[in-house]
């Protein structure tokens, strides 16, 4: 064949591997909208709706926090499923458990008896997330195999899906049960679910299969990886993103409601927080792609949110700020949504950078032990968030619940900063020792 017709013959094929790539991503994209648009469909309606058949605030309480403590429990034996029957099938068989239960907890309206609802309220929760928790860990995990060289952005374009999905779920669940009742919001969401398989098992049908035992015997696991202390300290910071991103969630809308605002104001505060951050994301990651500062741009954002914390209450310490000011709360909640963004973004190519550094293999198994890792650890700290705040609030008020949540920001960022010094002045003193003595065996050696 003439070189010429190589050539063009090479330049197709990249351009449909490109092509391929692209289609992935907007795939796992939308598999992001829908998990989280999936997750908060239930908002507006779901509390009313169980209060009417007798459920105590503490029992819809705990239905609503079921699904972070599930991903939490579920997400490091993801670590070990991905690597033996790979990203695709796992993702695939996620999206399908989600879907499914999605749809079967519509008809959970037609349980007359509480405890038999409540029980299947639990059991559909609890199969959701476990769902859920396979289909955005083996995705995370295609993500950083597809697009090693463009993490920061990527992930930060992923999690504008999350935010819009997050953002409208309610919207979407409040207007789809004002017309169809409380089936149709879970049927529309299990089903638009399920619509997502056909295509993802169409554009993944030619992922390579899953290692042989020999290659798993090579891979990492989940608590030999958060032994090692770098990895140990960014999944502190998964923690404490995502009891930050949840700490609002019980407390916010009753101070609101204090200071006046309607139902449709208090929705546009959480939408002006989360929609900075949306927004803000891919920027982010596109900077850190491009500086290589993770470490940086994470004591940034941590150190941020601390102050908007601290703003927002205000703290009792800060008596120069005027309290229960609403001009003040639509100041700082854009200031705390751009800071998410940098304390969430650089996280996973800090991790993968760090994995490298310490000798872990650089393949399709560490990158679903890290995913795991960010599920688990992430969906820890949502766990803890709105207990804490909630006891917080309840026995000290709005100010202190805030300066809480701001004291252990601050507190994180302090423990960044010192490691990242130790890492700086201690562990590359030890690797310029290390070669030194190499240099001298060699030396030694030679003569």
């Amino acid at each position: 064949m003439p070189p010429k017709s190589q050539n063009m013959e090479a330049l197709t094929g990249q351009a449909m591997w490109t092509v391929r790539k692209t289609l992935i991503l907007l795939s796992l994209f939308l598999v992001y909208f829908l998990l989280f648009a999936g997750f908060a469909v239930y908002v507006p309606f779901f509390p009313s709706k169980a209060r009417d058949k007798g459920v105590s605030e503490t029992v819809i309480g705990l239905i609503f926090g079921i699904y972070p403590l599930v991903i939490f429990v579920f997400s490091p034996f993801l670590g070990y499923l991905i690597p033996r029957y790979g990203p695709p099938f796992v993702l695939l068989t996620g999206i399908f458990l989600f879907g499914g239960s999605q749809i079967l907890f519509g008809f959970c309206s037609m349980i007359s008896g509480q405890t038999l609802f409540v029980v299947f309220c639990f059991l559909l929760r609890t199969t959701s997330a476990m769902g859920g928790a396979a289909a955005e860990t083996s995705a995370l995990s295609l993500v950083m195999e597809q697009f090693p060289d463009n993490l920061g952005a990527v992930t930060g374009a992923s999690e504008t899906f999350c935010g819009i999905g997050f953002s409208l779920g309610p919207a979407l669940g409040g207007f789809l049960y004002e017309i169809g009742g409380f089936k149709l919001p879970f049927i529309v969401m299990g089903c638009s679910a399920m619509a997502a398989l056909p295509l993802l098992m169409i554009l993944l049908n030619k992922r390579e299969r899953p290692r042989s035992r020999d290659s798993l015997q090579k891979s990492t696991s989940f608590f030999k990886a958060m032994r090692i202390p770098g990895i140990f300290i960014l999944a502190l910071c998964y923690v404490i993103i995502g009891l930050s991103f949840s700490y609002f969630d019980p407390i916010l809308g009753p101070y609101l409601k204090k200071l006046g605002q309607r139902p449709t104001l208090i929705g546009l505060m959480f939408l002006i927080y989360s929609g900075t951050y949306a927004l803000s994301a891919p920027i982010i990651g596109w900077s850190g792609d491009r500086m290589k500062c993770f470490r940086c741009m994470l004591l940034f954002g941590f150190t941020g949110l601390a102050v908007s914390f601290f703003l927002l209450g205000p703290s009792p310490f800060l008596n120069f700020l005027p309290a229960n000011k609403i001009w003040l709360v639509y100041t700082v909640l854009p200031i705390t949504g751009l800071s998410g963004g940098f304390c969430f973004v650089p996280i996973m190519p800090e991790m993968i950078r760090t994995a490298r550094a310490n000798g872990i293999p650089d393949n399709s198994s560490t990158h679903a032990v890290l995913s795991s890792i960010f599920g688990s650890m992430y969906n820890l700290g949502a766990t803890m968030g709105p207990f804490i705040s909630g006891i917080c609030d309840e026995h000290f008020g709005f100010q202190w619940a805030m300066s809480v949540a701001g004291f252990i920001c601050l507190s994180h960022a302090v423990l960044l900063l010192v490691f990242t010094l130790y890492e700086y002045v201690v562990i590359s003193r030890e690797h310029v020792d290390n070669r030194l003595l190499d240099e001298e065996e060699k030396l030694l050696s030679t003569n």
